[in-house]
C-alpha cells in the first residue's frame, strides 16, 4: 500500500503481509487510511479494548503495532452494529453484509427512519456525521445515492443527542454546559452564524425541520440560548 500524494510518508506505514499466515497486517496509520477513522478514535478504541473486544496485536514490526486487517474490519463492523442498535430510538435494520450498497429506501430502514424522506433531506443538507454516498445509480431522470451498510451503522453509532429509549437527557451529568455534544446544538450554532440578527422565534421554525423528531419551541429556545452563550465547543 503506497501512501497517497499529499501525505507525509514518515506519518504513514505500508500494509504488511505476515510471513507466518500470509494475511495482510495493518498499522494504525493503515487503519486510518483504509477505514477513514481518525487517529484519536483509533487510540481510544485500543485503550478501551477490555470493554469493546478490540482484536489483539498480530505482530509488532519495527516497534509499530499491526493488526490482522480482516479480523479488525470484521470486529469494527460488528462494534458499529452494536453501537447503532444502542443509539437509535426507532428499531433499526442492522442485518446484512456490511459492504453491501443500499439506496435511500433501504438506508431509511437501516437508520430506523419512517421513510426515505429523511434520507433525501440528509443528502441535500447533511447533519453532522452523515456519510457522503459511496456511489450513485445513474437513472434516466435522476441520480440515486448508495451507501455501504457499515457507513450507516457508523453514523448511527456515532451520532450525538439521540439514544435508545429517549436519547441522552438534557442536563446530563458531566456536561460543561447545557446540550454540550448534542447534534441540535450544532444546528443551532450554524443557524445563528448564518442569521446573526435573527431572533430565537425566527430561527426555530427552520431548525424544527432539520431533525427527524419534532422538538417543541421551548426545547429549541433552550438549545439556541446555550448556542448563543457557547458559540464554540
Amino acid at each position: 500500500m503506497t501512501a497517497p500524494s499529499g501525505h507525509d510518508p514518515d506519518q504513514e506505514q505500508e500494509a504488511t503481509v505476515s510471513r507466518k499466515t500470509g494475511r495482510t497486517l495493518y498499522s494504525r496509520a493503515d487503519l486510518r487510511k483504509v477505514h477513514g477513522i481518525s487517529e484519536p478514535t483509533l487510540q481510544n478504541l485500543w485503550t478501551d479494548r477490555e470493554n469493546n473486544g478490540h482484536p489483539p496485536v498480530a505482530d509488532t514490526i519495527d516497534g509499530v503495532m499491526h493488526w490482522d486487517g480482516d479480523v479488525w474490519a470484521t470486529w469494527h463492523h460488528e462494534l458499529q452494529r452494536q453501537r447503532a442498535a444502542a443509539s437509535t430510538t426507532n428499531p433499526p435494520k442492522l442485518d446484512g453484509d456490511p459492504e453491501e450498497m443500499v439506496g435511500p429506501a433501504e438506508a431509511a430502514k437501516v437508520c430506523g427512519f419512517a421513510d426515505s424522506t429523511t434520507v433525501s433531506h440528509y443528502v441535500k443538507s447533511p447533519p453532522e456525521g452523515w456519510p457522503a454516498p459511496d456511489d450513485w445509480d445513474e437513472l434516466p431522470t435522476r441520480r440515486r445515492p448508495k451507501w455501504k451498510r457499515w457507513r450507516l451503522w457508523k453514523y448511527l453509532a456515532d451520532r450525538k443527542g439521540r439514544g435508545h429509549a429517549g436519547g441522552r437527557p438534557t442536563g446530563r451529568r458531566g456536561l460543561a454546559y447545557p446540550y454540550q455534544g448534542d447534534e441540535r446544538l450544532t444546528l443551532a450554532r450554524q443557524a445563528i452564524a448564518a442569521n446573526p440578527g435573527a431572533t430565537n422565534a425566527e430561527l426555530i421554525p427552520a431548525l424544527q425541520e432539520q431533525t427527524e423528531k419534532t422538538y417543541s419551541r421551548p426545547t429549541w429556545n433552550n438549545i439556541i440560548k446555550s448556542a448563543r452563550e457557547h458559540p464554540e465547543e
